[in-house]
């Protein structure tokens, strides 16, 4: 009878940490969740997950994290390029430092495959796209350089004996995305504007773009890269591959809400620190090594997300912190 493979997912209670879980349960891993519950919440937690709430930037929560973990999952993060720039010290411990300590108990503990969620914003602004793995980073906010800079740890720590990938994740959406927070997340911000029937804020041009990946389709490039040995020591782009402008999607949004885009009132104002005027991924260097693809459309994936957030039965609760 095979050994029941044991998974450490750090974020796990947060909204692309949540769909790892449960997707992992699902195939018959035993799963370890970390949070520090500073975003995620507690009921995304899925059912048959062991919890551990801790604070990954301090040197001592190692000692709390579980015994016989074969793979981490590391997800955990303040994930907000405006929020960096408020805070940019406290930015750098929960994204650098936590990610650091991780990979150094890895090394400790005999733990040899880390994948960790990267992100889009170590790109910068670019003239050249779609963007590749192997452009020169320019990140224009705290937050993607502390991304950057653990993508560099896990480089030192691929020599020392991990295996480890990052997977540069683009504008990842879906149901179960905390539309409370308007600070992080394009799709959830003006949809939450929408499900209230309030003007919608824009920060920022109509004609900005984004890359937006439905969040089972991120769950998937994770697993697609677990156990393939051509990933490690890899760095993917997952994302759609397609660009959409700020305009698009507020007019895909509307009509998933069952709106009339035009005439439909959104304010405009001025742009958020360090954000990124318009980037698209490359998604060939991951479809080579491990077959992945995106399969959802924006449109599929918009509608599916409308009618999860507008079939709650108390809505309004999605702005209170209610996940």
């Amino acid at each position: 009878m095979a050994r029941i493979r044991r998974a450490l997912v750090t974020g796990g209670a947060g909204f692309i940490g949540s769909h790892l879980v449960r997707r992992l349960l699902n195939d018959g891993w035993q799963v370890y969740v970390v949070d520090n519950l500073s975003t995620g919440h507690l009921d995304n937690v899925p059912a048959g997950a062991e919890f551990q709430k801790l604070d990954l930037s301090s040197p001592s929560s190692t000692r709390y994290l579980p015994v016989g973990v074969d793979v981490v999952f590391h997800l955990a993060a303040q994930s907000s390029g405006e929020v960096s720039f408020a805070r940019p010290d406290a930015d750098l411990q929960a994204n650098s430092r936590a990610t650091l300590l991780l990979l150094d108990w890895c090394r400790t503990r005999g733990i040899t495959r880390f994948l960790f969620a990267s992100s889009m914003a170590v790109y910068g602004d670019t003239r050249q796209l779609p963007v590749r793995e192997d452009m020169c980073p320019a990140p224009k906010s705290f937050y993607g350089i502390h991304k950057l800079a653990s993508e560099h740890y896990l480089r030192v720590f691929q020599k020392l004996g991990l295996c480890t990938t990052a997977l540069r994740l683009f504008n990842v959406y879906g149901p179960g995305q905390n539309l409370a927070n308007l600070k992080q997340g394009m799709v959830s911000i003006y949809l939450s504007y929408v499900v209230r029937s309030e003007p919608v804020l824009v920060r920022g041009s109509a004609a900005r773009f984004r890359d937006f990946v439905f969040v089972d389709d991120v769950v998937e490039a994770f697993i697609a890269c677990l156990d393939r040995p051509s990933t490690c020591g890899g760095i993917y782009n997952v994302g759609s591959g397609t660009k959409t402008t700020v305009g698009e999607l507020l007019t895909l949004i509307l009509q998933a809400c069952g709106r009339v885009p035009d005439g439909y009132p959104v304010i405009f104002a001025g742009g958020t620190p360090g954000d990124q005027h318009g980037i698209y991924a490359d998604c060939t260097a991951i479809c080579r090594d491990t077959g992945w693809r995106a399969r959802t459309d924006l449109r599929t994936g918009l509608r599916r997300m409308a009618v999860w957030a507008l079939g709650r039965p108390d809505h309004a609760g999605l702005f209170k912190g209610e996940k």
